[in-house]
């Protein structure tokens, strides 16, 4: 895929959100598409939780240039606000997604801080 300022966000009348790299063959007037997941508060906690394991070094091929412990403790500060915020809102499914991916990162930012 090209630049993201290249791309170009639509979303379908079933809700799913396309993703067009408006600069992918432009000399054969080619678009490609790319489908996105539907976003859900799952899909964007669980989204929230993939930059922080990044920021941690838990997912091979990020640089170590690349890791930040205070990005990962803003993510964590944000996820506890979410928790907090959308406290009773929430299916049991997500509050205990929620609770797993807050208990998983706290360790795991205290292991990396040592």
């Amino acid at each position: 895929m090209g630049d993201q300022d290249d791309r170009v966000f639509s979303t379908g009348p079933d809700g799913t959100t396309r993703v067009a790299d408006a600069t992918a063959d432009q000399q054969s007037d080619s678009v490609s598409d790319q489908v996105l997941q539907e976003m859900t508060f799952s899909t964007h906690v669980l989204s929230l939780n993939a930059m922080a394991l990044m920021n941690l070094g838990a997912i091979e091929g990020v640089p170590a240039a690349e890791r930040d412990l205070g990005t990962v403790r803003h993510i964590i500060d944000t996820l506890v606000m979410l928790r907090v915020k959308t406290q009773g809102n929430l299916t049991v499914e997500e509050e205990s997604l929620m609770d797993s991916l807050l208990k998983d990162l706290r360790l795991a930012y205290v292991q990396r801080s040592k």
